[in-house]
C-alpha cells in the first residue's frame, strides 16, 4: 500500500498568471520555485519538488486528488497579478484532508517588496505547519541573493529557459544568467546557472568536456567564493569531481555537503545516489533515490535514475517494472 502521509508535508503548486500579459508566466513560475527551494532547506518538512508540483499547472484538478498523488498533507497555491511596477500577490495553505484554508493573505505591493513577500509566505508556511526552525535554517529561508528586482528578473528568465531543457533555451538560460553577472559580478546565483549550464551541455549538447568543464570549474569556484553555502554549486561540483576527474573522495565531500545544505533536494539526492551507485554502495544508493521519488514522485528523470541505481544492483525485474 501506499506509505502513510506525514503531517509535515507540502506541495507548491504553480502561481496563476493573473496578468494581462502572458509573457509574465516565468516571473509566476519562478516565484514559485524560489518558495520552493526556501522550503528545501527544512530539514523536518517534506518539500515536492518543481517537477511533480508543475504536473498540476493549468489543469482544473481537484486539490484533495492533487494532494493524494504527491502524498502531502497541506498544499500552497496563489496567484501574481503584474502591471508595472504594481503586484497583487494572494497566497493560501489548503489542508488536503478536509479542503479547509488555514492561511490566506493578499498583497498589495510594490515590485521592489516581492523579497519580503516570499519571506511572508515561506514563514507563515513554517509557523502554520509548527515547525521549529534551527538558526542556520532560518537564516537560509530567508535568504536572497539579490534585492534589486531587474537582477532577479533576468535570473528568473534565465530559470526559466532551463527548465524547458532545449539547445535554444540552454544557451538563453546562460545569455540571461551572463546579463545578471555583468550587472552585478557578485551574484553568485548565477555563476552556478552558468556553470550547470556547462556541465549539462557535455552531457546533452556534444559540447567538449574539456572546454565545457573549465568554463564550469571556472564559474563554481567564483560562486563558492561568494557563498561557501550554496548547495546548487556544491552538487555541480560533485558531478564534475565524479564524471570529469573521476575523483571519488572530492566528489563525495561536495554531493555530501550540497545534501547537508539542501537536505530535501531531489535532484541532488538523485545526484548523490547516482554517486554511490558508481563507487558501488547500491543499497544506500537506491534508499536515497526512493527518497527523491517520495520528493518528486511524478518526474521522468527521476524515476529513469531510480530504476538505474536499481539495475545497478542486479535487482533487473524491479527495474524493469519502474522503467515501464
Amino acid at each position: 500500500g501506499k506509505p502513510p502521509t506525514p503531517s509535515k508535508s507540502i506541495a507548491v503548486l504553480p502561481f496563476a498568471n493573473m496578468s494581462a500579459d502572458p509573457d509574465q508566466e516565468y516571473f509566476c513560475d519562478g516565484m514559485t520555485e524560489e518558495i520552493i527551494n526556501a522550503l528545501t532547506h527544512i530539514k523536518d518538512l517534506r518539500v515536492i519538488a518543481r517537477t511533480s508540483s508543475f504536473a498540476f499547472k493549468g489543469k482544473q484538478e481537484d486539490i484533495r486528488e492533487i494532494g493524494k498523488k504527491l502524498n502531502v498533507a497541506i498544499l500552497l497555491e496563489g496567484s501574481v497579478r503584474k502591471s508595472g511596477d504594481r503586484l497583487r500577490i494572494t497566497a493560501q495553505l489548503i489542508r488536503v484532508a478536509d479542503g479547509i484554508h488555514i492561511w490566506s493573505e493578499r498583497y498589495d505591493r510594490r515590485m521592489k517588496d516581492i523579497f519580503d513577500i516570499q519571506d511572508e509566505i515561506t514563514l507563515a508556511i513554517v509557523d502554520s505547519l509548527k515547525i521549529q526552525l534551527i538558526g542556520s535554517e532560518k537564516k537560509a529561508i530567508v535568504k536572497h541573493y539579490t534585492d534589486n528586482p531587474e537582477l532577479y528578473r533576468l535570473y528568473l528568465l534565465g530559470l526559466h529557459h532551463w527548465t524547458k531543457s532545449t539547445p535554444d533555451d540552454f544557451a538563453k538560460s546562460e545569455e540571461y544568467f551572463e546579463q545578471a553577472i555583468s550587472k552585478d559580478p557578485n551574484y553568485a546565483l548565477a555563476y552556478a546557472g552558468i556553470a550547470e549550464a556547462n556541465v549539462f551541455n557535455t552531457f546533452f549538447m556534444g559540447i567538449a568536456p574539456r572546454d565545457a568543464i573549465e568554463k564550469a570549474k571556472k564559474y563554481l569556484n567564483i560562486a563558492l567564493e561568494l557563498d561557501e553555502n550554496l548547495g546548487e554549486a556544491h552538487a555541480v561540483m560533485g558531478r564534475v569531481h565524479l564524471f570529469y576527474d573521476w575523483d571519488w573522495e572530492k566528489a563525495d565531500r561536495e554531493l555530501r555537503r550540497a545534501l547537508e545544505l539542501n537536505p530535501n533536494s531531489a535532484l541532488i539526492l538523485s545526484h548523490y545516489s547516482d554517486f554511490l551507485s558508481i563507487s558501488g554502495q547500491h543499497e544506500r544508493a537506491i534508499s536515497l533515490v526512493k527518497r527523491a521519488m517520495e520528493l518528486d514522485p511524478l518526474s521522468i528523470f527521476i524515476n529513469h535514475n531510480a530504476a538505474e541505481r536499481i539495475l545497478h544492483a542486479g535487482r533487473f525485474d524491479e527495474a524493469i517494472d519502474l522503467l515501464k
